[in-house]
Formats: C-alpha cells, sequence, structure tokens
C-alpha cells in the first residue's frame, strides 16, 4: 500500500458527523430523484474521486463491503490505497458481486446488467453504483417520473442518449434492479430504481 500523505489524512474531518450528514443527504436525495442535494462535509480524498463519491464510501462502507472499481479507478493506485486504508472494503473482480461500484464518469457507465440486481425475495441485494460527475458532458434531457415526483418533470440527464433504453430494462425487472447515485464534489443525485425515465423533444429543463 502506497501511504502517501494523502492516503494517511483522515477520510471525514468529523467521523461521526460527516458520516451521518451524508447518509442523511443521501436519504435526501433518494427521496426527491434527480435533484441535486447539496452535500456540505469535506473529505481529504484522492483526485480521481469525487469528495461526494469518497464521503459515500466513508459512510457506508466497511470491511464486510464487496467493492467493484471501474478500470480508471481500479489501476489507479492513490485510489485502490485510499479506499483499503480508510474503509478496508474488499474489491472484487466481478461487478455481478459487489454491493457498491464506482465508476469514473458517465460515459463509462457499463451495462446496468453486469450488476447484482437482487432477487424478488432479496431486492436489497442490488449493487448501488455510484457515478461520478462534475466533468462537462454533452447532456440529454429525459422525462422523469415515479415515487417521489409530485409531477413529471424534466431532468437533464449526463448519460449518452442510449442510457434511456438501459434504465428501461432495470426498471422492467422490479423489485430487482439497481439504484444509481451521481456524486460529485458537493453534491448527489440519486436515480432509484422506481424511477421511469422517457426521451424528449425538449432541449431545455424547466
Amino acid at each position: 500500500m502506497n501511504l502517501n500523505p494523502t492516503v494517511l489524512a483522515p477520510g471525514f474531518a468529523d467521523r461521526v458527523h460527516d458520516a451521518q450528514q451524508t447518509f442523511r443527504v443521501l436519504l435526501d436525495a433518494f427521496a426527491h430523484p434527480t435533484t441535486s442535494q447539496v452535500l456540505r462535509c469535506q473529505v481529504s480524498a484522492p483526485g480521481a474521486l469525487t469528495q461526494g463519491a469518497a464521503a459515500l464510501v466513508l459512510a457506508l462502507a466497511d470491511d464486510s463491503t464487496p467493492l467493484w472499481l471501474d478500470p480508471a479507478l481500479a489501476c489507479d493506485a492513490a485510489v485502490t490505497a485510499w479506499l483499503e486504508f480508510h474503509t478496508g472494503a474488499r474489491v472484487v473482480n466481478d461487478p455481478s458481486g459487489a454491493a457498491f461500484a464506482l465508476v469514473a464518469a458517465p460515459a463509462s457507465l457499463p451495462p446496468l446488467a453486469v450488476f447484482a440486481l437482487g432477487t424478488d425475495e432479496a431486492p436489497h441485494t442490488s449493487t448501488t453504483v455510484v457515478v461520478m460527475t462534475g466533468q462537462p458532458t454533452d447532456e440529454v434531457v429525459l422525462g422523469a417520473e415515479g415515487p417521489g415526483f409530485a409531477e413529471p418533470t424534466l431532468w437533464r440527464s449526463p448519460f449518452p442518449p442510449c442510457f434511456a433504453q438501459q434504465w428501461a430494462a432495470n426498471a422492467a425487472v422490479f423489485p430487482r434492479g439497481v439504484d444509481l447515485v451521481l456524486a460529485s464534489d458537493d453534491a448527489l443525485v440519486a436515480l432509484p430504481r422506481t424511477t421511469r425515465l422517457t426521451m424528449t423533444d425538449h432541449t431545455e429543463v424547466r
């Protein structure tokens, strides 16, 4: 393990308070899908990890948590050393065996079907996929509706256009299916499996 200063620095400034605050923000994000929820805690994470993604892993993962990293993150020694030192999470090679997955960018998201989808009896055993955002993307405006929406709305998605079809396939296996969390440096956006997305002709979000 490369114990450089970034790895050795405390993950959260206040371990208990910041973990609780991160969890509350995550709950708010799932209660209000596609809306940005501000994350105020500071995390000393390697540059390849957004602070939001690092905060989620610190708050939710431990040595009993199977974690999958996409190829860009898996070959980043600073990221793997930081995760091992601060969480002890077991990194797995097969995404279908992961409780959490970290993806470096929306364009790098693999097919959702490769992750654990859970079972009808235990849908909670599916993978929660954390996708890092922050870099400019060619956004696609999608219609969004479902639990947590007072009415249908529009969402500026950072994913490629083909994502809407993937998401429809994910929704079709409900109660199985993955949940997504978009994590920038200062905010979280959740996309639970219950959210329905559709292609639209709109170019602007209301």
